[in-house]
């Protein structure tokens, strides 16, 4: 935008310079062929228009073709060879769509900055709409689709329409037929499920084309004016049950009223001095939180050792390693020896009471909006093969969250019905595996989309082996099986 700026000041500054030049050239109009020629019999008049025409004009007409701003067309043309391309556009469309889903927010309440209850000053113009339409028509979901492009119809023209038109082309054009399109194709495959999507859209083109001009303005006329729910209602839109995930992440599971809050003073020696704020969040399995165990100068020095980072890759389920890997976050591991990893491993070792001098590496993420984990386990029995983990599996896992995440983001375990909010300084610690070491599938975790914000964790992962005599294995207790 600086650029853009300075490149659109310095053309300002070439019409300025033409336009006072046309002012000081500006004379009465010779409407007539007998005006003219008096005009020219003047030899002061000729003198003057012919040296204006053979001198001045030349170097005004050089003036005029004389490229400007080449500096600020040069510097947008490098800073826009590293701008998003085709696939950062596909994941950010992916990102809207499973905030919508997951959270279950309807495009109208979207498009106008309302997010969980939450009003944004900001909203989305017609083109943010109708690229989020395109998007959820080509992968097959017609219902939110056809919400969409109702959006993009409902929008007022924006200001100077015609002139941005003229360049990015009108969002309009053909954008009722679509809406029409999308909507019949809607109803034909709720009516019947059994059709093909070919048939469907040979259907839909078939409808539409036999329809007058007249009824297809009054079909969009017609559900422009409906609500959300009305259109739901007449179509018969089903309700896809939400998932053990969506339900969590939406804040909807039961609230535990057993759980306390007390000061740790006993997993290590240490804590009789300084002892820890802990938080019961689930008995069994275990899981805690502790409070306040990363401060704002911790967390701005882990940020600076937190370059270069890469590209973050998961599987729906790292059980499933066939399954392709997509780009969940961003990561770094701080492995090289550093005062903040010193510090932040003996803090993990009083928070969790493990030796984690076996494998001191942690590992930092960046998870943005939209960013998510989908549910796995951490533990690797499944994958582990001779020689692969000399540290065994991993028993416990532990996640420090560095940053505010004012919407999202949550830790969930569906299976337990638990969510941890995160939030700024705190940790959540978990045991992966029962006592006698074997897996726990209660421990099935994932991330919730983030919606506003930018999620930072520190990961640790405590392994088996080292906690030999910390930790040792044990019978496994009772397990009481949580009723549905």
């Amino acid at each position: 935008m600086e650029e853009f700026t300075v490149h659109a000041d310095v053309m300002q500054e070439k019409v300025d310079n033409l336009q006072m030049y046309i002012d000081y050239l500006d004379r009465a109009q010779h409407e007539s062929h007998k005006e003219r020629e008096k005009f020219v019999s003047n030899p002061l008049n000729a003198y003057g228009l012919i040296r204006r025409l053979q001198q001045d004009w030349p170097k005004w007409q050089n003036y005029t073709q004389k490229p400007l701003g080449t500096a600020q067309l040069n510097a947008m043309e490098e800073l826009l060879s590293n701008a998003p391309d085709s696939y950062d556009m596909t994941e950010s469309l992916k990102s809207m769509d499973r905030i919508e889903k997951t959270y279950d927010l309807p495009a109208s309440h979207i498009a106008r900055g309302l997010l969980q209850q939450k009003q944004y000053d900001t909203q989305l113009p017609v083109r943010d709409c109708l690229a989020l339409a395109q998007h959820k028509y080509e992968t097959g979901d017609y219902i939110r689709a056809s919400m969409w492009y109702r959006e993009a119809l409902r929008h007022e023209p924006e200001p100077n329409a015609e002139l941005i038109n003229a360049v990015l082309g009108d969002p309009r054009e053909g954008l009722d037929l679509q809406f029409a399109r999308t909507m019949v194709i809607r109803g034909l495959g709720l009516s019947d499920q059994s059709m093909s999507r070919e048939t469907i859209h040979a259907s839909a083109s078939d409808f539409l084309n036999k329809s007058s001009p007249k009824d297809v303005e009054e079909f969009i006329s017609y559900y422009l004016a409906q609500s959300d729910e009305e259109i739901a209602k007449e179509m018969g839109t089903p309700q896809t049950p939400p998932t053990a995930h969506d339900i969590g992440c939406r804040g909807l599971f039961p609230k535990r009223t057993n759980l306390v809050c007390r000061y740790n003073s006993t997993t290590t020696p240490f804590l009789k001095l300084a002892p820890l704020k802990m938080e019961e969040v689930n008995h069994d399995p275990y899981i805690v939180m502790y409070h306040d165990v990363l401060s704002e100068r911790e967390i701005e020095e882990m940020k600076q050792l937190a370059e270069p980072m890469v590209n973050g890759l998961s599987g729906s389920d790292m059980a499933n390693i066939s399954e392709p890997l997509e780009i969940v976050a961003r990561v770094a591991w701080l492995v090289d020896p550093s005062p903040f990893r010193e510090r932040l491993n003996i803090r993990i070792g009083d928070m969790t009471g493990f030796d984690v001098s076996d494998f001191e590496a942690l590992q930092l993420a960046n998870f943005g909006v939209g960013s998510y984990f989908k549910a796995h386990y951490d533990y690797l029995t499944d994958r582990l093969t001779e020689g692969s983990s000399p540290l065994g599996d991993r028993t416990g896992s532990l996640i420090i969250y560095a940053s505010e995440v004012p919407q999202g983001g949550a830790t969930i375990f569906p299976d337990i019905q638990v969510t941890v909010q995160p939030q700024k300084g705190n940790s959540v610690f978990w045991y992966n595996t029962f006592d006698d070491s074997t897996p726990d599938p209660r421990s099935l975790h994932g991330v919730c989309p983030v919606i506003a914000g930018s999620r930072w964790t520190v990961t640790k992962w405590l392994h088996q082996w080292p906690q030999m005599f910390l930790k040792p294995c044990s019978p496994r207790r009772q397990l009481v099986e949580r009723k549905s």
